[in-house]
């Protein structure tokens, strides 16, 4: 009969840690700068972990969330100017919304480059609204739903016409349209300043 116990196996010396002969796991594997790691979760073992965010994905994940100001300030400046109001109020709150979406979609500091992307996203958000304040009242004076005025080849027809050719249409709406692009000024000064004043720290 042979002896049970295989010759390979060797008992550790005595007085020696057992633990030290055991092979050493893989490291930790921990969420580098960038990601946040919920409590109770880890990163399995083997598994790469991607790196952080480089500072142009940054500013363009930041500003891709900043154009959802877009529709939403054109809706609510629309609605304002079809019951008489100078929406100033609405080009505020596009500054703000446009500096929170940006710094919620970036996880970062608005930069010199997400300054002017921002500029950009309030500046284009009030020549839109004040194009769609003027395509409004044309559906009014033509008396035709906005539904059906927004699928009529003919109502865009009729509107391109008179912003490209009508001076006196123009001349009717500047004082509304100066007075539009002040209160837009005024309106979003305050929080453009922080914004640039933080790009440049």
């Amino acid at each position: 009969m042979t002896d049970a116990t295989d010759d390979r196996i060797q008992p550790a010396p005595e007085g020696a840690d057992p633990s030290a002969t055991a092979p050493a796991g893989p490291p930790p594997v921990t969420a580098p700068e960038g990601y946040t790691t919920p409590e109770g979760f880890a990163w399995p073992d083997g598994v790469a972990v991607p790196g952080p965010f480089t500072q142009s994905e940054r500013v363009g994940r930041g500003l891709a969330l900043a154009l959802l100001i877009i529709p939403a300030g054109v809706i609510v400046w629309t609605v304002l100017w079809n019951i008489g109001f100078i929406a100033s109020i609405v080009t505020w709150g596009v500054a703000v919304g446009a500096v929170w979406l940006y710094r919620a979609g970036s996880k970062a500091r608005v930069t010199r480059g997400a300054f002017w992307g921002i500029i950009a996203i309030v500046a284009v958000t009030v020549v839109l609204s004040l194009l769609a304040g003027i395509f409004i009242d044309l559906v009014d004076a033509l008396k035709v739903p906005l539904g059906d005025a927004l699928t009529d080849d003919r109502v865009w027809g009729l509107f391109g016409d008179n912003l490209f050719t009508n001076g006196d249409m123009w001349q009717s709406y500047l004082p509304s349209v100066l007075l539009a692009l002040l209160f837009a000024v005024l309106g979003c000064f305050t929080t453009l300043r922080r914004a640039s004043r933080e790009s440049r720290a």
